[in-house]
């Protein structure tokens, strides 16, 4: 059960289900709230759903935007819902890399969540500049995006007042995701299920599979349809393998 709740940084979504479990969901580069309320609402599990928000989008637009990750999980980490027990965190793309991150920092405190879950993020190993786009122009910077993780209709990309609007925040989330210096000798003591989209080039399951060696905890591996997109449109899916217990040996 929530103890209280009043930060801008998290949002609710849908009712207080007594005695079930809380997931804090993260969404990816310039993701908000809106998806998860939008296919939430058809027969949603028994769960206390949160979702960060973050600035530069929704309520939030006019508000500047972190220029560090260490700042951004600073606030996410201090700002998190006070909860009678530990939540799971579920983070999506660069909001795997968050609930990792805040996981991490949350690691000796009673705020820490008892499970995560990363989906559509290679482990963090993985996380380069090499191959970067947030330098391009936002004609390149946009075809790229649709190039690598699709999710960017062409009626988007061809509103220019919407993509001047959409990509500073998906901008900003990159060059944050691509500022991550890995420490791989921190290691979390929580299980972690890592969910690929069957058809996410960017992050297939093979190259998910690196996330086994972030616990010494168990660690457990799932495919669902779709590409680099597929939680939004399967969140009740994710929701439910979330809280199932996953003692699958590494």
């Amino acid at each position: 059960m929530t103890i209280a709740h009043s930060s801008p940084w998290y949002r609710r979504i849908g009712e207080r289900v007594d005695s079930a479990e809380t997931v804090i969901w993260f969404p990816h580069a310039g993701g908000s709230a809106s998806p998860l309320i939008r296919h939430f609402r058809a027969l949603p599990p028994p769960v206390n759903l949160f979702a960060a928000a973050l600035p530069g989008r929704e309520g939030r637009f006019a508000e500047e935007m972190p220029d560090s990750l260490s700042q951004l999980i600073t606030i996410l980490v201090s700002e998190l819902p006070r909860l009678a027990r530990p939540p799971i965190f579920v983070g999506h793309s660069f909001g795997a890399l968050l609930a990792y991150c805040l996981a991490k920092s949350c690691a000796a405190q009673t705020i820490g969540p008892h499970r995560l879950v990363t989906m559509a993020l290679a482990s963090p190993d993985q996380i380069s500049q090499r191959d970067s786009i947030v330098h391009l122009n936002n004609r390149d910077f946009a075809e790229q995006l649709a190039q690598r993780y699709g999710g960017i209709p062409p009626s988007l990309r061809a509103n220019q007042e919407a993509m001047e609007l959409l990509l500073p925040t998906v901008r900003n989330d990159l060059k944050l995701l691509e500022s991550y210096q890995d420490d791989q000798d921190v290691v979390l003591d929580i299980p972690i299920l890592a969910i690929a989209g069957s058809h996410d080039e960017r992050a297939s399951a093979a190259k998910m599979h690196g996330w086994r060696t972030r616990t010494r905890g168990p660690f457990a591996m799932e495919t669902l349809p779709g590409d680099h997109f597929f939680p939004l449109t399967q969140i009740n899916r994710v929701l439910q393998l979330a809280m199932l217990s996953h003692d699958t040996s590494r």
